[in-house]
């Protein structure tokens, strides 16, 4: 078997061995840290098909899409809740859907589309309470390695707590991960991360952490190296018509008019897709490392960067890019934040994520004074995604690891609960 460790962690760990130096002779320290365990599977384990059950509770929620009054909210690894939004005061929960190892999904002309480790799925909603799987595009993702000996696919890693006593002089690293100083780095989980609306005809609405989006008959979708441009012509048979290579740590996908916005743990890189099946560079702004989804409203993007195990980065801020020049993108101001997370946009006003912090209303009639505008600040849960549903009344659908919660937005300066969903204690 052979381990894949990116050029970051062996920097770290250099950096970590320079720090022995400095430490005393002898001494131990009780440590938490995160370790990765990976996870092997075989063809056979990937194929097994889907499965349609009754609804069951939220567990480990990821992403959150919106289609057709219908809410999709991902369990980590497992699969999909639907739930019937036709009543945001009164969801009804009404099928999860088991797929092996789903992160990602967008949904376009009543066709989910679902990732499978390796494979990308099209199952018909036709009847969201009773999915069918109607096509399936093989091998279409890379896996984190193969396997050869055993014949399995190494598909994504497990991240675990670990407390132990170590020695102070002691560098450690197992399962992946890197232990330096108190401080723990590793490979960003495939399902920490994920972004964005779609403009597409009969398409729903994602949130800006996602890593597919629907563009111009194309479903686009990115890992952490590359963009992936599948064809829609027969939407029960996604065909992978282009990959294009991107570097390292890539995160989320925002389409808007005919661009997409990318963003990754060192920057936002810029395509023009007005050739769906050939998206062609633009254009690219650094930042300094760090976690960074991406939301588009008029000249401007919006971009959050925060600090976290996975992201490497110690920056927690929201970055105004001007983008009035596409191809000359610039950070016109930055505003600091707690620990920003997914962000969407309504008219003039800017719903943000801040993680355990709560959720931040903005206005921003006027984006350089937005610290100076903001409207409404709840405390009391954990944000991590926020979809302002378009036509929708002034929904606003929000996801974070305590639950689903909805809330009525007409009066920014006073979000009102409608509903929450729990995650199961």
């Amino acid at each position: 078997m052979t381990t894949r460790i990116g050029l970051p962690f062996l920097l770290l760990a250099l950096v970590g061995l320079s720090f022995q130096g400095c430490l005393k002779d002898s001494c131990q320290e009780v440590v938490t840290y995160y370790n990765q365990i990976p996870v092997y599977k075989t063809i056979e384990q990937i194929r097994q098909g889907i499965s349609v059950e009754a609804a069951r509770d939220l567990e480990n929620p990821g992403k959150l899409y919106f289609y057709n009054n219908y809410v999709f909210i991902n369990e980590v690894h497992e699969g999909i809740h639907v739930i019937d939004n036709t009543d945001p005061e009164n969801p009804q929960q009404v099928a999860f859907i088991g797929i092996p190892g789903n992160v990602d999904m967008a949904v376009q002309g009543n066709i989910l589309y679902a990732d499978n480790y390796i494979d990308l799925l099209a199952i018909d909603i036709t009847n969201p309470a009773s999915p069918v799987l109607s096509g399936r595009s093989e091998q279409v993702f890379q896996p984190l390695w193969y396997d050869e000996s055993t014949k399995q696919y190494c598909v994504y890693y497990d991240i675990v707590e670990v407390t132990e006593t170590l020695d102070c002089q002691s560098f450690s690293r197992s399962g992946g991960g890197i232990f330096i100083d108190n401080v723990f780095m590793g490979v960003e989980s495939m399902a920490d991360l994920a972004a964005p609306s779609s403009n597409a005809s009969g398409a729903g609405v994602g949130g800006s952490m996602a890593r597919f989006t629907l563009s111009n008959g194309h479903l686009y979708t990115v890992d952490d190296f590359n963009l992936r441009v599948f064809s829609l012509a027969a939407p029960l048979q996604p065909s992978l018509v282009n990959t294009v290579s991107m570097g390292w740590g890539i995160e989320t996908i925002f389409p808007y008019d005919h661009y997409l916005f990318i963003g990754s743990t060192n920057g936002m890189y810029i395509y023009d897709n007005a050739n769906a099946t050939a998206p062609g560079y633009i254009a690219q702004l650094a930042h300094a490392n760090a976690c960074d989804p991406v939301f588009v409203s008029g000249n401007y993007a919006y971009v959050t960067l925060r600090e976290g195990t996975f992201c490497e980065g110690f920056d927690n801020q929201l970055d105004l890019v001007n983008i009035s020049n596409i191809y000359s993108p610039y950070v016109e101001k930055t505003f600091p934040m707690e620990n920003p997370h997914g962000l969407s946009i309504n008219d003039n006003t800017l719903f943000l994520c801040e993680g355990a912090h709560g959720l931040k209303v903005f206005d921003i009639s006027d984006p350089l004074k937005l610290d100076k505008n903001r409207l409404d600040y709840i405390k009391d849960i954990d944000a991590y995604d926020v979809i302002s549903v378009p036509g929708k009344d002034n929904v606003l659908l929000l996801i974070g690891k305590d639950g689903f919660y909805q809330y009525d937005s007409s009066k920014p300066d006073n979000l009102k609960l409608l509903s929450k969903i729990p995650v199961k204690s």
